[in-house]
């Protein structure tokens, strides 16, 4: 090891540059993370494939710059050097390093992190004169010739750069390294990627136009951070996220404060009116605001007129004053990829070849026009183009961006689809060979069976249950099903067998990785993206009738006249569903219409008639199960809320021909009822087991001003509604008919729907006892079990049973593997992954849960 010194030239928070020396040491041996290393070097975790073409090393302005096509997955075999990367930190800032870590993270990018500032043969001495830019260029193509070298010239090494005198310096200086720009690059190995990348060249000149022309300013300039940390620990100003008004965009926006703030006489958000009042600040970025005076607040307008100017004509009728304000910082930029129109060229100059520079029209209307610099101005007329912000400048109106890459033209399905998948921050690529090979056979020549070892440690039930799913027709994932048996004595025994998805699905998998990424299956009219192949969704772990599966049983055993529970059993179990029923047939047994259940049409009548007679019996068991859980829950103060469901009728080309509202039928809440009680008893179960590293799902109280357009509307009606709990509130909607509308009621609850605030995942372990409660459901413990197949949640949910099972047999650790803050990390994911997800089968049907 040789110790050595490095100069750094660093800026700190109030923008001097300061000088730090630090103690350098080198060492030989340093791990490359390649799968063709001969030198025997420490490789452990995440390394190179040897099947590549060759390896390729992006130079520190490509990184700085071209992060978005270094995340595509095609590209593999990237090294990302040390330097490169401390160049990201230094000039990008927090947010894109942590997008370059989660790269370097996740198994499924074939990228590593070379320490070349610490090999001893690759490390660069900063000469002196020489720039930061050009040292770290220098750094890494010695780097790129350390790792040819390294290798034996087994592979070779390509570095990307957009440096022109690096390219005409070092492209011939090295047999097997060969130095290209980005455009190059992707030209000669990745034409696809280059066709997707087309306007690739207007990001340069996008990065280098900041803000708009001229110095004067159009908005007044953020605080300096030391004087909004100070103002926001004394109280002066407030801290949260800037929300705009998705009906209002260009006039309305709120504040929705964090927990942390000091001023706690608010208990509403903050106003926010106005383009120059929201200064610079896009919609879901974490700002900072000072209050106007009490005589300055203005009401939420309440007429349904348009705006005259930026403040209102003033004649519209305005609700009570609210705390108004104006942005005054930016702690955060929450940017993401935003999807734009490029506006038809009037001007004759349009077909020119020089840059434009053009307003693009987000998809979003909360987010403001984006200024792209481009050539293709012309070309692009009437296309969606995925776009990224770059900067907004007190001296421009609008802030500037590149070009990521083009979806297609307007109102194509295909770019449509797309847009609505990018807008809501879905990114999902085909499943890798490599997550598909850790998938178990399952094909005609050689079929999925029962393993004789799992056969042995599991419940066998398919002799003994008479087990169905009931579920919409044509659904190919079911991963619930139902049972119920008299045990004789008076005692009833009801079982939810949910499919066991985690026996296919090993902690830490590559599919498990993909599977948390996604956080659930994604539902659009015409098409799905599941959340696991689908080997998995549609076949092994779909609970489908006649073929022997693995489940996750919970079982209670129930008198049979008060209904309640004597004793519970969960365990892994073998099942075999008799009858793959929909909703409409399910409730026509029900009500004695008869129906033709595919199971029994090849079957003797006698016979036929018999096992009809026992299904029709199960299902009005379980439907007397099912009301008298539900007035349970009533009385504790259960809201019902209603909702339209609709579902989309497609033609044979896949576009929609109308949308038919989906009828309410018992058996849907009878359904509902067995999984809510199914969450409720294992969520019970892990919190007693693992008190402070349970996935648990709370439902806060709604905030009490969201009531108001409800207790305004009843009120004309002379009704008046209860908030101040959720079973006041679900009385008082009870008591609020008006016999000459039967509509009224329907539309009181859809408000008190939109009234509420969003049910949320949380570990046990980050959150008070007191706020564990559901409101919707008036649960004290609940969570997500019941379909592992969907929703990532419920997956996480049944590893922490099956611990839980295993510590109260004294089998194996019998704990989670995950502590309280990264299950908290992933709750949040899931949170932020499902705020946006419309599901097939719902639980919010029928006033369950939010």
């Amino acid at each position: 090891m040789i110790k050595t010194e490095k100069i750094l030239h660093l800026k700190s928070s109030r923008g001097r540059k300061v000088r730090v020396v630090r103690e350098h040491y080198l060492r030989e041996h340093v791990p490359c993370y390649s799968t063709l290393c001969q030198a025997g070097c420490a490789n452990d975790g995440k390394v190179l494939s040897g099947e590549v073409t060759h390896y390729v090393v992006p130079d520190a302005g490509v990184l700085r710059d071209y992060l978005e096509v270094l995340e595509f997955r095609e590209l593999q075999g990237i090294v990302l050097t040390q330097t490169a990367c401390h160049s990201v930190q230094h000039s990008r800032g927090r947010r894109q390093y942590n997008r370059l870590r989660g790269l370097l993270k996740d198994p499924r990018y074939d990228c590593v992190l070379f320490a070349n500032e610490f090999q001893k043969y690759s490390y660069c001495p900063r000469e002196k004169g020489e720039t930061q830019d050009r040292w770290q260029t220098r750094c890494v193509y010695h780097a790129a010739v350390w790792y040819h070298d390294h290798l034996t010239g087994l592979k070779p090494v390509v570095m990307i750069t957009e440096d022109q005198a690096a390219l005409a310096e070092y492209s011939s200086l090295h047999c097997g390294v060969y130095v290209l720009s980005t455009q190059d690059y992707l030209r000669t190995f990745w034409p696809e990627l280059l066709a997707a990348q087309e306007l690739y060249s207007s990001i340069a000149q996008a990065l280098q136009e900041r803000g708009g022309e001229g110095s004067e300013r159009e908005y007044v300039d953020h605080l300096p951070a030391e004087i909004l940390e100070a103002g926001i620990k004394s109280g002066r100003f407030l801290q949260g996220t800037l929300s705009v008004n998705r009906h209002r965009a260009q006039h309305e926006a709120f504040l929705r404060m964090d927990a942390s703030n000091k001023n706690t006489e608010l208990n509403t958000d903050v106003l926010v009116c106005g383009g120059k009042n929201r200064n610079r600040g896009v919609h879901s970025d974490v700002v900072v605001v000072e209050l106007l005076q009490r005589s300055e607040w203005l009401g939420r307008t309440t007429a349904l007129t348009d705006q005259q100017g930026e403040e209102g004509s003033g004649e519209e009728a305005q609700s009570q004053p609210m705390p108004t304000g104006r942005v005054v910082g930016v702690l955060q930029r929450n940017w993401r990829d935003y999807v734009v129109t490029f506006p038809p060229r009037e001007d004759s100059q349009s077909q020119s070849r020089t840059s434009q520079r053009i307003l693009a029209i987000p998809w979003d209307e909360r987010i403001p026009k984006i200024r792209i610099s481009t050539q293709q101005a012309e070309t692009l007329q009437d296309h969606r183009v995925v776009v990224r912000m770059d900067s907004w400048e007190s001296t421009s109106l609008y802030p500037s961006g590149h070009m990521v890459r083009v979806l297609g033209r307007v109102g194509e399905l295909e770019t449509e689809v797309q847009t609505i998948l990018i807008e809501n921050g879905i990114h999902l690529a085909p499943f890798s060979d490599a997550q598909l090979r850790e998938m178990p056979v399952s094909s005609p020549e050689r079929p999925w069976q029962v393993d004789p070892e799992q056969e042995a440690s599991r419940r066998d039930l398919r002799e003994s249950h008479l087990v169905f799913s009931i579920d919409p027709q044509g659904c190919e994932d079911v991963d619930d099903t139902l049972s119920v048996r008299s045990l004789g004595g008076e005692r009833l025994e009801l079982g939810v067998h949910i499919a066991d998805v985690t026996h296919f699905v090993p902690e830490g998998d590559l599919t498990d990785l993909e599977a948390c990424a996604r956080a659930t299956t994604y539902y659009l009219a015409d098409r799905r993206y599941d959340m696991l192949p689908a080997v998995l969704s549609a076949d092994l772990c779909s609970l489908l009738g006649g073929v022997d599966r693995y489940a996750v049983s919970v079982l209670w055993e129930l008198d049979s006249h008060t209904l309640e529970v004597q004793s519970v059993w969960y365990g892994r179990s073998i099942i075999r569903s008799c009858y793959q029923l929909h909703y409409e047939l399910a409730q026509s047994l029900l009500e004695g219409e008869g129906g033709q259940v595919p199971e029994l049409a090849q079957i003797e009548p006698s016979e036929r008639d018999a096992r009809l007679a026992r299904l029709t019996q199960d299902l009005e068991t379980l439907t007397r199960i099912a009301r008298h859980l539900r007035a349970r829950r009533d009385k504790g103060g259960a809201l019902e809320l209603e909702g339209v469901e609709v579902k989309a009728q497609l033609d044979e080309e896949g576009n929609i021909t109308s949308l038919v509202p989906r009828q309410p039928l018992e058996v849907h809440e009878t359904v509902a009822e067995c999984m809510i009680f199914a969450n409720h008893w294992v969520a019970l179960k892990i919190q007693e087991s693992f008190p402070q590293q349970a996935l648990l799902r709370h439902h806060p109280p709604p905030r009490q001003q969201a009531f108001s357009q409800l207790i305004d509307s009843a009120k004309a009606r002379g009704f008046s509604i209860d908030t101040r709990s959720n079973q006041s509130l679900a009385e008082s909607l009870a008591l609020a008919q008006d016999p000459q509308d039967p509509q009224f009621n329907r539309l009181l609850r859809m408000m008190a729907t939109q009234a509420m605030s969003n049910a949320l995942y949380f570990c046990t372990g980050t959150c008070p006892r007191d706020q564990y409660y559901h409101y919707g459901l008036a649960l004290d413990r609940y969570t997500h079990f019941t379909s592992p197949i969907r929703r990532y949640a419920d997956i996480i949910v049944h590893r922490l049973l099956i611990a839980a099972i295993s510590l109260d047999k004294g089998l194996g650790p019998g704990k989670p593997r995950a502590n309280n803050k990264e299950l908290e990390e992933v709750a949040h994911q899931i949170n932020n992954k499902n705020r946006y997800v419309l599901n097939e089968e719902c639980e919010s049907l029928n006033g369950q849960e939010p």
